[in-house]
């Protein structure tokens, strides 16, 4: 554990300092945004005992933390009236990271050869979410730029928040069924092979539970090196295999047959497509390309391909609420309501970031749903592979008793 020293705007704007122990800076982050706190900086106490760290700028990469970080630093040091430049020294200066001080470093020398801020970081689009690009651009055609970077922090704060969300409420079902494999594993590979031999010798017929186990305990225990051949490359296959075109529309297409799972997916889809829409337009950028990068910063491939289908309609000059209309099994009904009186107010965008901010809440009731069923299942499951083991043991040694009876 380590002693981080943060800066934060409090609900009522003003800078409050404080200390909070933690094994990382993410933990201390996502503490303060718990408490609706904005972070201004997070920095380790100095003169602590230092941990072995490996700095080697390979095996670094920008966490969304970083950006967070960068964005509201960038957006402070705007505000206080200094040039891109030199606020581009100032968190190189303060950036640990070899990778962000690389960085910075080559937009800093992309500014000062005339080139606008949003073109310095084009060359690292992969390391930022599509909306980072989209506002950065728009902020400096407005002539905003100060108030586009304050407006993209605090997105990115609520972004954070959601997600922290989803991987604490996730993070127990994980465990248990980690636990339940393992504990399965343990089974097969230490148990039943001593029980094995006694079984062989005894002459009592096993029943065909028991021979299935012993089957798969076999295979399991042939060859260890082959046992973790296989599992590295299943976990490396799962990996790949999701950030594939055709494995996301596989886990989607599984996730959406899980009754709550797929309420929470399509609640947390709608959450971003609109926080995401309503911010870019309020910037300033066109709906068109709003839209766009709306579709791309999702992460949902059936929703990406809804909404540049709707991109299509709005290039042929429908408004985007008749766009929407024609995915009523993705876009509730409450969304297009909104989006048709937002369209003729001209309130569009901050009527898309309240809708955001309304179901963020429901996203929340959809996660203790979603925990409230998984734990129970998981239990069952486990408890039924560990049940049936424990009967394929206790059945032929009960046979075997009775034999001798």
């Amino acid at each position: 554990m380590a002693i981080f020293i943060y800066e934060v705007y409090n609900s009522d704007g003003a800078i409050v300092r404080g200390e909070y122990e933690a094994i990382t800076r993410d933990e201390v982050v996502e503490y303060l945004l718990r408490r609706d706190l904005t972070p201004i900086s997070v920095t380790p106490l100095s003169g602590g005992k230092k941990r072995f760290n490996l700095s080697i700028t390979f095996f670094e990469k920008i966490t969304p933390v970083d950006i967070l970080f960068l964005v509201r630093n960038l957006s402070a040091t705007v505000k206080a009236g200094l040039s891109i430049v030199e606020a581009l020294d100032i968190l190189i200066a303060d950036t640990e990271k070899k990778v962000m001080k690389n960085m910075l470093r080559e937009v800093q020398a992309s500014v000062k050869n005339g080139q606008p801020l949003s073109s310095g970081f084009e060359n690292y689009a992969n390391a930022f979410p599509p909306i980072f690009l989209g506002m950065l651009r728009a902020g400096e055609s407005s002539g905003q730029l100060d108030r586009t970077l304050d407006e993209l922090a605090k997105y990115l704060a609520k972004e954070f928040a959601l997600r922290s969300k989803v991987k604490s409420a996730l993070m127990y079902p994980i465990i248990l069924l980690v636990a339940s494999i393992g504990v399965v594993s343990l089974l097969l590979i230490f148990v039943l092979p001593r029980l094995t031999k006694a079984f062989e010798s005894s002459g009592v017929k096993l029943p065909l539970v028991t021979k299935f186990f012993l089957s798969l305990s076999n295979m399991m225990t042939y060859s260890f090196l082959l046992d973790g051949a296989i599992l590295i490359f299943l976990i490396w296959f799962f990996l790949y295999f999701r950030t594939t075109r055709i494995g996301k529309k596989f886990f989607f297409w599984f996730i959406s047959h899980i009754p709550v799972a797929s309420e929470l997916v399509k609640k947390v889809a709608l959450v971003r497509f609109s926080r995401t829409l309503g911010n870019l337009m309020a910037s300033g950028l066109s709906a068109v390309g709003s839209l766009e990068s709306s579709a791309h910063s999702i992460g949902n491939q059936k929703y990406e391909t809804a909404i540049l289908a709707v991109v299509d309609d709005v290039k042929n000059g429908v408004s985007i609420s008749d766009a929407l209309v024609k995915f009523p099994e993705l876009f509730p009904r409450l969304l297009e309501s909104l989006t048709i009186v937002g369209e003729r107010t001209g309130s569009l965008s901050s009527i898309l970031i309240t809708f955001s901010d309304f179901y963020e809440e429901d996203v929340d009731n959809k996660l203790k749903d979603l925990t409230a069923v998984l734990e129970p299942v998981l239990l069952l499951i486990m408890g039924l592979l560990v049940g049936s083991i424990a009967f394929s043991i206790i059945l032929p040694i009960y046979q075997l008793v009775g034999h001798f009876i």
